[in-house]
């Protein structure tokens, strides 16, 4: 599976991203996120993503000389460039010509559609397996495909990963350990451990406390559901627990993030 970055300086909107876009279904993987470009560069320079989505306007660092120094980082150490996607809330044409010069290959305004989203990371994904295979053409190699547990993906990454995700897909509700994993795949729990660190830059159980999070937010934008129904649609049969580990992962409780996203219309006065 192809890795990913999210930069984005609003906490809300990052969170967002990383948590409710759709990154199994496209075959790809979030592993990690920052909130400035400065950041955003140390952690492109551990986990080598091949797909990175950034807003333009961040503190510290923007977006567009964050792609420059990343783009000029990966020359020198001899690795293939990443894609980029750029999400911003400013239209001016100059943002949209520079991000062409540096060779960007989406660019989307806020507030972004989750359809136009998906879209813009199928064509990156399918752009950088291309400048991959040509790679690896011109290096006498073979081109990899997609592949089941247990045997090599994509660039010839571990499917053991692939496997994983889906059965924390699957199982989040009941409860996974990375040891049941481990014991479905026919992989040393050790191994998976290192494997799944590698490729995600989440923990096991990050991961899981992730996906229970992203579908408790979906969960959460229907206000019919109480809050300690998503709780326990979750996973989480505590729900104060629940509410500690959603402000650990939102920085907010989940009443907080409800309130943010559906606003009631105030009472008609009776007078």
């Amino acid at each position: 599976m192809l890795k990913c970055l999210v930069l984005e300086d609003e906490p809300l909107v990052r969170k967002e991203l990383v948590l409710l876009t759709p990154w199994q279904s496209l075959s790809l993987v979030c592993s990690g996120d920052a909130g400035d470009g400065i950041e955003g560069l140390e952690l492109a320079d551990r986990i080598e993503p091949d797909i990175i989505l950034t807003d333009i306007r961040m503190p510290g660092m923007d977006g567009l000389a964050f792609i420059e120094e990343c783009n000029a980082r990966r020359l020198r150490a001899g690795q293939p460039l990443p894609e980029y996607v750029i999400i911003s809330g400013y239209s001016e044409f100059e943002y949209a010509r520079s991000a062409i010069r540096l060779g960007v290959g989406e660019y989307l305004l806020k507030p972004v559609d989750e359809g136009e989203l998906a879209d813009a990371l199928r064509r990156s994904a399918f752009r950088f397996a291309e400048r991959l295979a040509g790679r690896a053409s011109a290096q006498g190699g073979e081109r990899v495909v997609f592949a089941e547990y247990g045997q090599p993906g994509p660039g010839g990454r571990d499917g053991y990963v692939e496997g994983a995700l889906r059965l924390i897909s699957e199982r989040f509700i009941g409860g996974i350990t990375i040891e049941d994993a481990a014991e479905v795949l026919g992989v040393s729990a050790g191994h998976l451990s290192r494997l799944f660190r590698q490729e995600t830059g989440y923990t096991f159980g990050d991961y899981l406390m992730n996906v229970r999070v992203k579908r408790a937010m979906e969960l959460l934008r229907d206000p019919v559901i109480r809050v300690y129904e998503v709780s326990d649609l979750v996973g989480y049969a505590d729900s104060r627990y629940f509410s500690q580990v959603f402000r650990r992962v939102t920085g907010m409780n989940p009443r907080e993030y409800r309130d943010s996203i559906i606003r009631v219309p105030p009472a008609i006065s009776q007078e």
